[in-house]
């Protein structure tokens, strides 16, 4: 599902050709205004007005029912599920643009006297780069608010409802919905009643699907709420040999087998970050995350059509990650890498030091923007992750990758999981406490086998044998890594489980055009005296995949180094 837009212009189409590159069907409609063009039959036409809606909608409006701007604005906003909804009206000359509640579907804009651009990808648009969207993007991981990597575009806030008037070049936004108020307690009940209410809602689109699973708390909620809805989706398990010698495989499959789901248990070829498929993920993605040797990059080449299951809501809500204990202060102590931090020091050896000093500066003046928006506690800090990491970085693959050729279907994406799940407080949450709690109440099933989560183990019940195992296993993983020819003389070998360096971390192909950002003759010194750390290549690679998926060109580029 991909999405183009241009009041005051005529550009929509080919700002869809720059998001399509895999020639999918596209259509494109002229108005008197301006143009807008989208794949996969998303466009709706009444008359003159055009309705266009990106996503997969929990209780989607009939556009039927959408006849003026008046109407857009009261109905949209009743839609939950990750989706934007576009209503343009050809009497009024007026754009309605709603966004769901969260702003987890991504949709981009760019205004200029007289226009107004929108866009489901970035790609849409070359670019400069934005100076603190990249200083995010190194020390985060991800931008922040709704920065992109690109001058002058930015993201459609979360939850909002954007009017263009295209007589008098006027653009007004209103806020649907807010955060909840913190509660004590949790009203597990009513998080479960949400969650099996969304399941069922999904299911109403009449398609099983896969779920995505793994060995952790979040796809096992799914999977135990889709035996409850009986609901006959198969199992998709992506094997994670480098990790604990595949325990979140192994676990995924025995969950499986116990609700007597069928399975497919599929694992990436040793050179997939060297691979087609690979550039495809940074094509699919704008390139706009770290995903070089990350899990999460090699999920899309397996993903079969029409729909897909994804736990991406549970994670941040019935659990901590990413968060310590107290307000900001520890929390950027934990997750946001310092000026003085290896990733930064990076940087430096990449870009000159003028474009350095402009991405730390943008950067932190927008994190002190962004944190300002949040109390300063666990409340705040659980909602910053959501609006931020949720949305930015972990949301890109679900929403932005899959959703190419595939519905995502995300239960508990609804107002009204949201306002018992943003009330709880991080002592509730922490130490895994609330989810077994949950599991042990409504789904005691889910405990019969050991759980892993981040890379680590959880014991699912007082006393559990097969935990006990895996641990052992675990502190053999371990004593493997340190030890890696003891084990290959015993006929094991620890490499073989790890991913083959990537080819496209090559010096020649990272500086064959001159950039002004970049240092090339610093870099070069640095290669010939053999002191470039890898971490240093990476970043490179990743900023120069970004600039080549905006013009279009990554496939040329990588394609014959694979």
């Amino acid at each position: 599902m991909k999405l183009a837009v241009h009041i005051g212009g005529r550009l929509a189409a080919e700002m869809l050709r720059r998001q399509n590159q895999a020639g999918l069907p596209a259509v494109t409609v002229e108005m008197s205004s301006g143009t807008i063009a989208g794949t996969a039959n998303i466009l709706r036409q009444q008359g003159r007005d055009v309705f266009v809606t990106v996503g997969t909608p929990i209780r989607p409006v009939d556009p039927s029912r959408i006849v003026d701007v008046r109407l857009a604005e009261e109905n949209l906003p009743s839609q939950d599920g990750a989706f934007a909804s576009i209503y343009w009206n050809e009497a009024e000359r007026k754009l309605v643009v709603v966004t769901d509640f969260l702003g987890l579907k991504p949709l981009y804009l760019l205004k200029r006297p007289g226009e107004l651009l929108l866009a489901s990808e970035t790609k849409a648009w070359e670019a400069k780069p934005d100076p603190a969207g990249w200083g995010a993007f190194i020390s985060f991981g991800h931008t922040i608010g709704d920065r992109t990597l690109l001058c002058g575009v930015e993201r459609v806030h979360p939850g909002t409802i954007l009017v263009y008037d295209a007589s008098s070049d006027s653009l007004t936004e209103r806020c649907y919905w807010h955060w909840p108020m913190p509660k004590s307690g949790a009203d597990l009940g009513g998080l479960v009643d949400t969650l099996e209410d969304s399941v069922r809602e999904y299911a109403k689109y009449g398609e099983p699907g896969e779920l995505l699973l793994s060995g952790g708390f979040d796809s096992r909620l799914i999977l135990c709420l889709l035996k409850a809805a009986d609901i006959p989706a198969s199992v998709l398990i992506v094997e994670h040999p480098d990790e604990l010698m595949d325990a979140d495989g192994r676990f995924a499959s025995a969950m499986a087998r116990r609700l007597n789901y069928p399975l497919r248990r599929v694992r990436s070829s040793r050179n997939f970050f060297s691979s087609s498929a690979y550039i495809d993920y940074l094509v699919a993605s704008d390139a706009a995350t770290p995903s070089l040797y990350l899990f999460i990059s090699q999920l899309a080449q397996f993903i079969r059509p029409p729909s897909v299951w994804e736990g991406l809501i549970q994670g941040p809500t019935l659990k901590t990650p990413h968060q310590p204990p107290g307000g900001f202060d520890s929390f950027l102590r934990q997750e946001c890498r310092s000026s003085d931090s290896t990733a930064w020091n990076n940087a430096r050896e990449i870009f000159s030091r003028k474009f350095c000093d402009m991405m730390m500066e943008g950067f932190q003046a927008e994190l002190r923007r962004e944190i300002g928006r949040y109390s300063d506690d666990g409340y705040g800090v659980s909602e910053f992750v959501i609006r931020n990491r949720s949305r930015n970085r972990t949301a890109i693959s679900p929403l932005k990758v899959y959703e190419g050729a595939n519905r995502v279907f995300l239960p508990g994406m609804t107002r009204d999981y949201f306002d018992i799940a943003g009330s709880i407080s991080f002592d509730i949450r922490r130490n895994n406490a609330m989810y077994l709690e949950l599991f042990q109440r409504f789904f005691p099933a889910a405990l019969s086998i050991p759980i892993v989560s981040g890379g680590v183990l959880v014991k699912p019940s007082v006393w559990s044998g097969s935990y006990y195992v895996n641990k052992t296993t675990a502190a053999i993983c371990r004593f493997v890594v340190n030890y890696p020819n003891v084990f290959r003389r015993l006929g094991y070998d620890p490499i073989a489980a790890t991913f083959e360096p990537s080819r496209f971390l090559d010096l020649t192909l990272l500086l064959d055009e001159d950039d002004p950002y970049i240092d090339s003759d610093h870099l070069r010194e640095l290669a010939h005296q053999g002191i470039l750390s890898q971490n240093a290549f990476k970043l490179l690679f990743h900023w120069r995949a970004w600039h080549w998926v905006h013009r279009g060109i990554l496939k040329e580029r990588l394609s014959p180094r694979i």
